[in-house]
């Protein structure tokens, strides 16, 4: 509303410079209207119409848009309430690694720079978290297989003693990525 005010103002100057005045009828919609068909705007002298605004239907009304942040938010807030052999997927300290590695992967934090990664993991946390985040425990993703980017993760006998951690936090990182592709990220 206000862009259209904003165009009707910068306007009213080329009326032809008539000292006659100005007028502008705007009209409220209250609350709870689903929309408006038009918008008519006039300039007071010769009452010719200025313009008019042919707003889009509510089918065409994009969805509002979110910033990336609260994008991560709502994905890191949908990865808590994942569910893995009947118990929360998501419930080890060491998973916020699979959260950073992903947020790293896609370009989100830089690789090893924890401090950063703290700030920016703090400022995106939800409200509700299954385990609490801690810098130390991410921190530990350097003497870890999860160090390197998550398209190089692979199960290593050497450096892993069951399968089984590997095969969580892989499925972790695995719907964290598919949760932000959902949310356009």
């Amino acid at each position: 509303m206000l862009a259209i005010l904003s165009r009707l103002f910068e306007r009213l100057p080329q009326t032809g410079g008539e000292s006659n005045g100005s007028h502008i009828n705007v009209t409220i919609v209250e609350s709870g209207a689903q929309y408006v068909q038009h918008i008519d705007t006039q300039i007071f002298g010769d009452s010719k119409p200025l313009e008019t605004v042919e707003l889009p239907s509510p089918q065409e009304v994009p969805p509002p848009t979110t910033s990336a942040e609260e994008r991560i938010r709502n994905s890191i807030a949908r990865l808590m309430e994942e569910e893995y052999n009947n118990e929360k997927l998501f419930n080890l300290q060491s998973h916020w690694q699979a959260v950073y590695r992903i947020l790293v992967d896609k370009g989100f934090c830089k690789d090893s720079n924890f401090d950063a990664f703290d700030a920016f993991i703090r400022n995106v946390m939800p409200e509700h978290v299954n385990k609490p985040y801690t810098k130390a425990s991410v921190k530990q993703i350097s003497q870890t297989d999860f160090s390197r980017p998550f398209k190089d993760w692979s199960f290593d006998t050497q450096t892993s003693k069951t399968r089984k951690p590997y095969d969580r936090m892989r499925t972790i990182a695995l719907r964290f990525i598919e949760i932000l592709e959902k949310n356009s990220l």
